[in-house]
């Protein structure tokens, strides 16, 4: 058997053995972080830090349960952390090994290249390379999520690639700058305010009404503001150049027309997945 085929097998029964133990997940990523993190063990959580609390408001929402648990998990979250969590597992075993392997996936690729030169632009290419790839992965879960909880992966997806987009050098908006940075606390901030990232599991009516921007109060507002004036406008060019930092081309499927359309799966896909949707289900909710 082969080098690469032998750490691949290791990394996935590795992710494996914490599939229905959503703390053994986060314990996975903080102990990578330790390693890899930068400046991580002085007590700061370094690279890792909004990392860590996107994982922890997962497992605060129920999302990463196991699906025979009382609170069943999403396998669609399940599925997408999975493959992201194997992605990083298999390049810290090929770094730790000491080997080289061609033809490695692009999210490995770029690990390794954060595992070797931590910062905050390698980070985020290793990260939300794989974050895309673990999409693609689901893309087929996805369906069986309702309506308004695919809306949810695109909005968390586009303000993931907004956030980038500031590292990258690209402003599209100066709020970008209050949670760019993965070294910082934004992250955990901004994932404790139910208008931004609900914390049901499934979603609550309430939950609902942000996730569609149609609260009518405060954090509604803020919401409202944050993502329709500094984020979806630049759509079609966010994603446009999101694909090329991370060497990911199938993040053009997931925008068309500005308009964010994941999931996209062949049989099911139409231009007006969403807009159809939508219009039939939007009523029950205001």
């Amino acid at each position: 058997m082969c080098k690469l085929k032998k750490l691949k097998e290791k990394a996935q029964s590795i992710v494996n053995r914490v599939s229905n133990d959503p703390q053994g997940r986060y314990h996975l990523r903080y102990e990578f972080y330790k390693k890899y993190g930068d400046h991580f063990i002085k007590g700061k959580k370094g690279l890792g830090n909004s990392e860590l609390a996107f994982i922890d408001w997962e497992i605060k929402r129920g999302t990463l349960n196991a699906l025979n648990d009382h609170y069943s998990g999403s396998p669609w979250w399940r599925a997408v952390n999975s493959h992201f969590l194997y992605l990083g597992t298999l390049a810290q075993l090929i770094k730790e090994s000491g080997q080289t392997f061609l033809d490695l996936p692009v999210p490995v690729i770029f690990w390794l290249a954060y595992m070797d030169k931590p910062n905050e632009r390698s980070w985020y290419r290793a990260h939300n390379s794989s974050i895309i790839s673990g999409y693609m992965e689901a893309d087929s879960l996805a369906f069986h999520e309702n309506i308004y909880e695919q809306y949810l992966m695109n909005i968390v997806f586009y303000r993931l690639l907004y956030a980038q987009s500031m590292v990258e050098g690209v402003s599209f908006g100066i709020l970008g700058k209050l949670f760019a940075n993965p070294r910082g606390c934004a992250v955990s901030i901004i994932t404790d305010i139910e208008a931004f990232y609900p914390s049901n599991y499934p979603l609550s009516k309430q939950d609902i009404k942000y996730v569609m921007h149609n609260a009518h109060n405060l954090m509604g507002v803020i919401e409202d503001v944050f993502d329709k004036v500094f984020i979806l406008p630049h759509l079609n060019e966010l994603y446009t150049k999101a694909s090329k930092w991370n060497n990911s081309p199938m993040v053009l499927k997931f925008i068309t027309n500005n308009k964010p359309i994941y999931p996209i799966s062949l049989h099911e896909f139409n231009d007006n997945h969403f807009s159809k949707k939508l219009t039939t289900t939007i009523i029950n909710i205001v």
